[in-house]
């Protein structure tokens, strides 16, 4: 017999995606690969046209001194994966 105070295993929930799909609906890997690749391109470009504040405001990040965060970075000499990126190297 089972106790009902012991804590059950059970599995983790399936992620659902970003909606990519219809739920059942069936793709070839080349034409889901093909969406998203459009998607990080479009992603990326409306990234670029706006403002860093502006677009992570939209995210939620709100108490975060965004501002501030803009003003610094953009005053970096490169680009910024390249000085993330130096110090894992």
């Amino acid at each position: 017999m089972k106790k009902t105070d012991e804590l059950s295993v059970s599995r983790a929930p399936r992620s659902r995606g970003r909606g990519l799909t219809k739920s059942g609906q069936k793709l070839s890997s080349r034409v889901a690969k093909r969406r998203l690749s459009d998607r990080l391109k479009e992603d990326t470009a409306s990234f670029n046209s706006g403002n860093l504040a502006d677009t992570l405001r939209k995210e939620g990040y709100e108490e975060v001194p965004l501002d501030e965060l803009q003003d610094r970075l953009s005053k970096l000499q490169g680009p910024l994966a390249e000085i993330i990126l130096k110090g894992r190297v």
